[in-house]
């Protein structure tokens, strides 16, 4: 997984266009991630990498690409 497979993951969880988002991207820099947005981001990383959401609870709390990023790194992804 790179940055850029992230980002698609995200953008399409939010359906917003990729090039609203990069590796510095935070929630409050995009409308569409609240709490209803964290939860579609959830969902679609689940999909697209097996329930990882049950293996990195820390990932319910993070609120930037490059927090998820390195918490899906350092789960082995």
């Amino acid at each position: 997984m790179d940055i850029a497979e992230l980002i698609n993951e995200i953008s399409l969880a939010l359906e917003v266009s990729s090039d609203r988002i990069n590796a510095e991207t935070t929630s409050e820099m995009i409308d569409e991630w609240d709490s209803l947005g964290q939860i579609s981001i959830l969902a679609r990383l689940d999909l697209a990498y097996d329930d990882i959401t049950e293996k990195v609870a820390e990932l319910a709390s993070a609120l930037s690409v490059s927090e998820i990023y390195k918490l899906l790194r350092n789960a082995g992804l």
